[in-house]
């Protein structure tokens, strides 16, 4: 299992960095496609346990959420008050067996993924954006790395074991130490004061931890022990990509905090 994991990521990690590096359409069409096979995952998972979301939809959502990000040419807000009337005029109509449930797993993913996902377009977009996005990813990397191998060699005591049960405390810990040296390293080269990248690698380090149990919980309700078998080694993509789900926002709001940026209108 090492291995594998070891094997994806010296494939998958250049890839995604030179991508921060370039920017522009680039970043943006990468981002896009890793975030619309997570959403086809997501969905998948939802179809194999009896739901009938419409994954035509969802992944639309994403798109434009993750344009909106981009281009910022109009708000997600109608975006997503366009689709929700629509939507459920259609799903009215059609009226297929647990169609209620289906409809809001389909508004669940892409708010999850599409809305959750653009945050590191926004960042990729602040003052030394490319910096700090690469700072997130490798801090949050480092995270999933860091606990998998304490958990591995240390663990003895479980961390909410209800959802993960292979999560112990001795794993969180050791990810959450491997976040703060990660991120220290990174920000202290951008200029960022030693308390606030400590601050910084915690908050990283801390919403990583809590992406992958947040999708852990959707797993167990669909039923699914990955989310797809894309990436060997670790799963599907959204198995992957679920700390940084949870890691873009925070880091985002925190860099903003810190860096006493104004939001963008």
């Amino acid at each position: 299992m090492l291995r594998y994991r070891l094997a994806s990521a010296i494939v998958l990690i250049p890839v995604i960095l030179g991508a921060v590096i370039l920017g522009g359409p680039v970043y943006f069409a990468l981002a896009l496609a890793g975030l619309l096979v997570c959403g086809y995952e997501f969905y998948q998972m939802a179809e194999h346990a009896g739901y009938h979301p419409y994954p035509i939809l969802g992944l639309a959502l994403v798109t434009l959420f993750v344009w909106d990000a981009y281009a910022r040419t109009f708000s997600s807000r109608d975006i997503l008050s366009l689709a929700l009337v629509v939507s459920l005029v259609i799903a009215i109509y059609w009226r297929r067996e647990g169609w209620i449930a289906g409809w809001a797993l389909t508004f669940a993913g892409a708010l999850y993924i599409g809305v959750l996902g653009a945050y590191f377009i926004l960042m990729r977009s602040l003052p030394d954006g490319q910096i700090w996005t690469a700072g997130v990813l490798l801090t949050t990397w480092a995270t999933d790395t860091a606990a998998y191998a304490a958990g591995h060699r240390f663990g003895r005591h479980g961390f909410f074991t209800s959802i993960s049960p292979k999560k112990t405390w001795e794993g969180a810990i050791g990810g959450w130490v491997a976040a703060i040296v990660v991120m220290f390293l990174f920000a202290t080269i951008a200029g960022l004061a030693p308390l606030y990248s400590i601050g910084l690698g915690t908050v990283v380090g801390l919403a990583a931890t809590f992406g992958d149990l947040a999708e852990s919980v959707l797993k167990r309700q669909f039923g699914a022990k990955d989310s797809g078998a894309l990436v060997p080694g670790h799963g599907g993509l959204l198995d992957r990509a679920d700390s940084l789900l949870f890691a873009g926002v925070f880091a985002y709001y925190s860099l903003v905090w810190a860096l006493h940026l104004a939001l963008p209108k």
